[in-house]
């Protein structure tokens, strides 16, 4: 039964590792077609790719890239923005450059949005992160105030990193690494999630999520 359970495993991963050859495979491709102003050629391969897997950013980008070269920049548009909404940073630069503006997007990163997320504090909500790149002061104080009145935490020794991230819905996520049990970051997440309210970041006036694993927040028990 092993052999015949690793034999299934083994017929379930191959057609995959086939499938990423073929895309390496069309990318050099299209990537050589590329930089010999074969356009055409390059858009098949790229095109190719997509059939495969739609949402491979390299080929997106390129693709885009490429109907730039051929005139079709409506097209171009539609897929830089395309690219960019699944975690291609560097089709930001091109889209304002050729195409005017960004668009919405679930997801985008912290530097294009409107509004960062928010935090409830003393009645009014205010920002999560300040200067794009650090945890606001006061939010510090409400996890110190936290620690130092929570019996449970006041037992845990060790330090962690954690992640901290706004989903979409308002949701706050977090990662926690370092010397912490197990169990007992799961408490430390639940503090965190019900220590007050939070807002999602926006972008025209609509709810966005953030890429990027989040903000690092030390911590020492």
């Amino acid at each position: 039964m092993k052999k015949y359970l690793i034999l299934i495993i083994l017929i379930s991963i191959c057609p995959l590792f086939g499938q990423e050859s073929e895309i390496e495979r069309l990318l050099i491709k299209g990537n050589d077609a590329y930089q010999n102003s074969d356009f055409q050629n390059a858009k098949i391969n790229y095109e190719s790719i997509i059939k495969i897997d739609s949402t491979n950013k390299d080929a997106i980008y390129n693709l885009a890239g490429t109907e730039l070269n051929l005139g079709n920049k409506s097209r171009a548009c539609v897929l830089l923005q395309k690219s960019y909404s699944l975690g291609d940073f560097e089709a930001y630069d091109l889209i304002i450059e050729q195409c005017g503006e960004l668009k919405y997007s679930e997801k985008m990163f912290l530097f294009h949005v409107d509004e960062l997320p928010k935090f409830l504090y003393k009645d009014e909500f205010i920002p999560l992160i300040i200067n794009k790149k650090e945890l606001n002061p006061n939010y510090m104080k409400l996890i110190r105030a936290e620690i130092k009145n929570s019996k449970e935490l006041k037992r845990i020794k060790g330090r962690a990193s954690i992640l901290l991230n706004v989903d979409i819905n308002g949701k706050l996520k977090t990662k926690i690494r370092g010397d912490v049990p197990e169990d007992k970051r799961e408490l430390i997440s639940q503090l965190l999630e019900n220590l007050t309210e939070y807002k999602p970041a926006t972008y025209m006036n609509k709810s966005v999520g953030l890429f990027g694993g989040g903000f690092a927040l030390p911590l020492t028990f």
